[in-house]
């Protein structure tokens, strides 16, 4: 087991180590491409992927789903959850942007108590009132200026935590591999839905440069983007196969603390490519955030692998399993 969990680690910090990449490339792309031709690009190379991975493990593809009202739902949410945090992360450093989605696991403590009936004790209640201070201390830096953008990582992390229900929901019946082909399918679809409708850069106008991002012309400017974006493509996929195997060899409660080195990976390379040093309410805040956050994750993994915690009088069990898409810090 031991052999097991450091494999796990290791590869949970790698994993990290290429969402962190990945979300610097695409900030670099946002000057350049529209958002929705990146995400049609990285949906098709994930559906490739994917197919690929199901046919060496020897998995039936399925496109059919027994949830297809569900999936749909989780499709969309994944859809507009992944277009707003990109969108986000043009519009502020990309260390700001992660942090303010990582109180994801506060939304799915929370929802937790509506649909699944946990019950959460007072001490879980505090470091949820920490992570709202953090919120509050990130959105409203010391000018005082209060930026909408802020608000689209914390939309994501809301949408990321109703997408885990929806997990919890279908997986009785339908496999992770088959959950993530038909998530891919509907964001192909729609993102090349959006590029028949506006991919032609119609809406490309000085009125419109406030979202450029969204509204430029979908377009292959040249050979150095091209490559980025299919980089960006593959190794987006890659981060997903990656943590997906750190969860099945090892035990959740060890290694979901290591994704927050996500955190360090960005701050690091926002500094080196951009110059982006966080302000001191900022730093604060961020503190605040990813404590609050690891102790969620951290207690969610060790009570759903039944691992003894001082404080478990306080609070009944989780229904949500110690998954690794119950941990996961990246909207993928």
């Amino acid at each position: 087991m031991l052999e097991s969990n450091r494999k796990g680690i290791i590869l949970v910090i790698i994993g990290m180590t290429i969402f962190s990449v990945q979300d610097v490339l695409i900030k670099l792309l946002s000057d350049e491409l529209a958002l929705f031709q990146i995400q049609f690009f990285r949906s098709t190379v994930g559906i490739v992927i994917i197919i690929a991975y199901q046919k060496i493990i020897h998995e039936p593809v399925r496109l059919t789903t027994a949830y297809p009202l569900l999936t749909v739902c989780r499709g969309l949410m994944f859809f507009f959850g992944y277009s707003a945090f990109f969108f986000a992360q043009s519009k502020m450093p990309i260390a700001t942007a992660t942090v303010l989605f990582m109180i994801s696991p506060i939304f799915i403590t929370v929802t937790s108590i509506y649909f699944f009936k946990s019950q959460v004790g007072y001490r879980r209640w505090l470091s949820i009132l920490i992570a709202f201070v953090g919120v509050v201390l990130i959105c409203q830096p010391e000018t005082g200026q209060f930026n909408i953008y802020y608000l689209f990582p914390i939309c994501v992390a809301l949408s990321y935590a109703f997408s885990i229900i929806i997990i919890k929901k279908t997986s009785d019946k339908d496999t992770l591999n088959q959950q993530m082909l038909l998530v891919f399918l509907i964001m192909g679809l729609l993102s090349g839905m959006t590029g028949l409708l506006f991919g032609d850069g119609r809406f490309d106008t000085a009125a419109n440069s406030e979202i450029a991002f969204i509204t430029r012309s979908w377009q292959f400017v040249d050979i150095k983007s091209i490559s980025i974006l299919a980089t960006i493509s593959v190794i987006g996929v890659a981060g997903i196969l990656t943590l997906m195997g750190a969860y099945r060899v090892a035990d959740p409660a060890v290694i979901s603390p290591y994704e927050y080195i996500l955190v360090i990976w960005v701050i690091l390379l926002g500094y080196l490519v951009w110059g982006d040093v966080p302000s001191f309410n900022i730093a604060i805040g961020m503190v605040l955030i990813v404590g609050s956050a690891l102790y969620h994750s951290v207690w969610s993994s060790c009570h759903a692998s039944g691992i003894p915690i001082s404080f478990q009088k306080s609070v009944t069990c989780s229904q949500f399993p110690g998954s690794s898409l119950n941990t996961i810090n990246h909207p993928l």
